[in-house]
């Protein structure tokens, strides 16, 4: 492959498998600082991005969403990604493995997969085998050797009425809710087939039927041989896959961002959701800016009413503070009184024990003189 496309640089995902001594280094530049690997082993995790430095391709790791630091991959597996594929699992040799055990993923994976149409995003290989992740309604489901999934194969053959007077149709792929009365059609179409467990996908008119293709009259079908992707193949559906990934990932951001927009300034946002649609391959710059003024003008009155609140505001704090102020001054001359008063009342309980003993005195003095 070409080395400037090996080395080019965007995000990719990882089986992080690697000896317990490897390090991951908080800078590319300086290995003074680093971390032990230990807690995010057998973990999916992704390179956000890569240089080369010293003939080495140093990762820039994120587990979850969190940036680790840098690490350089020695046994690692990478995920080549593709665009999603349908399968069915071989329930006959199906067999758990290996892989899933190391990365805590344990399940009864039959009952998961049996009758379900599976989705499959990427490959790996492990112990020199294909493995595909396999995902039901976007949850994933562990990696699982190729040889027990069957993948749907597309094919467009015609069929006609003839084709099928032995054959049986059903609303689902799991052969349930069959059909009775077909719509009237002079010719269909066998779209795709699952070779190893015989399902075929039926066009007829505008729905969409099952039926075991094994029943077909006189209908070739086509090599039941999956494609067999190169190394160099794997890399390029790898890159385009994350392009495409990052590209929604934008469009994402600015229907939220516009969406933002419209709910502040009560615009029609589906004019701008137009600019997302991928078909329109230019954009009318004048438009574009003549939309721009409106939003400042629109803005002005906003503007405007956040300025008069926000001076509003800020006056009755001011008077709020004046008054806590104003309390607080009232409160510190409360406290004034009441110590002053402390001070009389000693001064007065003072004299009165003055004015007891003097009592005293003059009480003991009368009983001796008259004595």
């Amino acid at each position: 492959m070409n080395s400037s496309l090996i080395e080019y640089s965007y995000p990719k995902q990882f089986i992080l498998i690697e000896d317990k001594n490897c390090k991951i280094y908080k800078s590319v530049y300086d290995d003074s600082e680093y971390e032990n690997i230990d807690e995010y082993l057998y973990n999916i995790v992704t390179s956000v991005t890569q240089k080369k430095i010293n003939d080495k391709i140093m990762h820039l790791l994120q587990v979850e969403d969190k940036e680790v630091g840098w690490i350089n991959f020695q046994n690692s597996i990478q995920i080549f990604r593709f665009q999603p594929r349908q399968f069915k699992v071989i329930e006959d040799g199906f067999q758990s493995n290996r892989l899933n055990d190391l990365l805590g993923i344990k399940k009864d994976f039959i009952s998961h997969f049996k009758n379900k149409i599976l989705t499959i995003r990427s490959e790996i290989t492990f112990e020199n085998e294909k493995y595909y992740s396999v995902f039901i309604k976007n949850k994933f489901h562990g990696f699982h050797n190729s040889k027990h999934l069957d993948p749907l194969i597309d094919c467009n053959i015609p069929v006609t009425k003839e084709n099928l007077i032995n054959s049986e149709i059903y609303l689902h792929s799991d052969f349930t809710k069959i059909v009775s009365d077909l719509p009237d059609f002079n010719q269909g179409y066998l779209r795709s087939i699952f070779p190893s467990n015989k399902i075929g996908k039926l066009k007829l008119g505008t729905s969409y039927y099952w039926l075991d293709i094994r029943t077909l009259n006189d209908v070739i079908l086509p090599d039941s041989n999956f494609e067999r992707k190169t190394k160099e193949q794997m890399e390029i559906d790898d890159l385009m896959y994350s392009i495409e990934m990052q590209k929604q990932k934008s469009i994402d951001m600015l229907k939220t961002i516009i969406s933002a927009k419209d709910y502040i300034n009560n615009t029609d946002v589906k004019k701008y959701l137009s600019l997302t649609n991928t078909n329109n391959s230019k954009v009318n710059v004048n438009e574009l800016n003549e939309e721009l003024r409106n939003l400042k003008n629109k803005n002005l009155d906003l503007k405007r009413q956040l300025r008069k609140a926000q001076n509003e505001t800020n006056l009755a704090n001011r008077r709020l503070e004046q008054q806590h102020d104003y309390r607080e001054r009232l409160e510190k001359q409360r406290d004034k009184y009441k110590d002053r008063m402390h001070v009389v009342e000693d001064k007065l309980s003072n004299l009165n024990q003055k004015y007891k003993t003097m009592l005293e005195k003059k009480s003991g003095f009368r009983k001796k003189f008259f004595k």
